[in-house]
């Protein structure tokens, strides 16, 4: 899965703040559950395109831990922590900063900033990760649930993912190509998330108009904003782990099948 990782080693960088040490400002815990309500005057899709990477299939927060003991054995945080960095690091290729960087290593410099690594540490204990094979392994519990479901409703389904030409063997490897209507790897179709030209490739291949589809994801830039600028009818974040509470003005849930209960219950009228 290429989300973040990168086939050429990048020279060290550094990527200096003063909170590189600090302690974390408060314990991360799971979110308080809520029942989530659909998006106000947001019509029902008729399709739904579906990230991957960090959606559907999580990485293990145990093998990261182990490769980061690896490289920093008195690094001192739970598991869950690493993979909360990696959720909210996800995106920094899209960062101006640090200048002369490719947006991998944005990325790692990003995750390590999180959790206290110094630079060179958070560098090579990435690159330990995205060597191994093993790393994302975990597939979500509601994966096939919400695929079936939508399924059964009578809704079209799309896979859309920014990854290295892995896309259709990823899928066929967890049991779940099966379910999808359509594959859109952004390799093989030479447009990456963001751009409006990878939404409109799967609601192209699908023969679905933008505002009767939903984007379902767990990046707010990729999955949400992007999918909002390519006129794509509603953008929902998946927020597994709470991270995201706090933006009242985007959809969110926090388990996969929170769409079917939006599905069966129509769209709701309050504010988003």
């Amino acid at each position: 899965m290429r989300d973040q990782a990168d086939a050429v080693t990048p020279p060290v960088q550094r990527w200096d703040f003063p909170w590189h040490y600090a302690p974390p400002a408060r314990t991360f815990g799971p979110p308080t559950p809520v029942d989530p309500l659909p998006p106000a005057g947001a019509a029902m899709p008729t399709a739904v395109l579906f990230d991957i990477g960090l959606t559907f299939i999580h990485p293990c927060g145990e093998v990261m831990l182990a490769d980061a003991h690896a490289e920093a054995p008195d690094f001192d945080a739970p598991a869950h922590h690493l993979v909360a960095a990696l959720l909210l690091a996800a995106e920094a290729r899209h960062l101006a900063l640090p200048y002369d960087t490719d947006g991998d290593t944005k990325v790692a410099l990003a995750w390590g900033a999180l959790l206290g690594l110094a630079p060179e540490q958070a560098q090579q204990i990435w690159r330990r990760m995205m060597a191994r094979r093993d790393l994302y392994c975990e597939l979500d519990p509601d994966a096939e649930d919400v695929l079936r479901g939508l399924r059964d409703r009578g809704v079209k389904v799309a896979a859309v993912s920014n990854s290295d030409g892995t896309l259709g063997p990823e899928l066929r490897h967890f049991g779940l190509a099966h379910f999808f209507d359509a594959v859109v790897d952004s390799t093989e179709v030479s447009a990456e998330k963001p751009a409006p030209a990878i939404y409109r490739i799967a609601l192209d291949t699908l023969g679905v108009a933008p505002s009767a589809c939903w984007f379902v994801g767990d990046g707010l830039v990729n999955d949400v904003l992007g999918a909002r600028q390519a006129g794509v009818g509603c953008g929902v974040l998946y927020d597994r782990l709470g991270l995201y509470a706090h933006l009242p003005a985007v959809a969110k849930i926090g388990r996969l099948t929170h769409l079917l209960r939006w599905l069966d219950n129509g769209p709701a009228a309050h504010p988003m």
